[in-house]
């Protein structure tokens, strides 16, 4: 079910030829890695149990979930009551949302595997018009699971705050992010990485 996912040299280069403060980052903290999940189906149900909540909450959450519906068991989700999906710690608008994902799963009416064949925006178009999935839930499926290498999430606060650590005599505006976006492409899922660790970084005193 899970994968890890390691910064490859070739963005590690990359990104240092590109942009100084994010390449003496790189220098220091050297080569990253995060845990990825192989089955986009069951991603999905993750991202979507992630939502708005710590990652604390939602790792405890997820667990009790998968727990209960081992590989997101689609049948055994669409069949069950809001009540029963919610016993798991969903709120009622998830519990809604995952069961409608599962109705999808189970009516084979989106192959999520095949999916990952398409381009970021031919994947974003296609999973943003059904309920409860959002900009950056697709960004994170795309990231973790379909290991696209151009995406960076404006609407992620941790690469926010990265950007604001690395980048302290800048405000992250949209207008900025999007310069950044720009400089690391097309590394810039690596410098997503780098930025997600630098937000844990004491913030400047400017």
């Amino acid at each position: 079910m899970y994968k890890t996912l390691t910064v490859s040299q070739e963005a590690m280069d990359g990104l240092k030829k590109r942009d100084e403060r994010l390449g003496a980052y790189i220098d220091t903290v050297g080569p990253l890695s995060r845990e990825g999940i192989t089955d986009p189906y069951t991603a999905l149900l993750d991202c979507i149990i992630a939502q708005q909540v710590s990652t604390k909450a939602a790792t405890s959450i997820s667990n009790r979930f998968f727990d209960t519906y081992p590989l997101g068991h689609p049948e055994k989700i669409a069949q069950a009551s809001i009540d029963e999906l919610r016993s798991c710690g969903l709120s009622n608008s998830k519990a809604n949302y995952l069961q409608g994902i599962a109705r999808i799963k189970a009516e084979n009416t989106l192959d999520f595997e095949e999916l990952g064949k398409k381009s970021t925006q031919e994947i974003m178009e296609t999973l943003l018009p059904i309920k409860g999935v959002g900009r950056w839930t697709v960004e994170m499926l795309l990231i973790f699971t379909y290991e696209k290498q151009d995406v960076m999430s404006f609407g992620d606060l941790a690469i926010r705050r990265g950007i604001e650590r690395l980048y302290p005599d800048q405000e992250c505006t949209k207008e900025f992010f999007d310069t950044l976006y720009q400089r690391y492409a097309p590394y810039q899922t690596a410098a997503s990485f780098y930025l997600w660790h630098a937000s844990h970084l004491p913030e400047s005193t400017k």
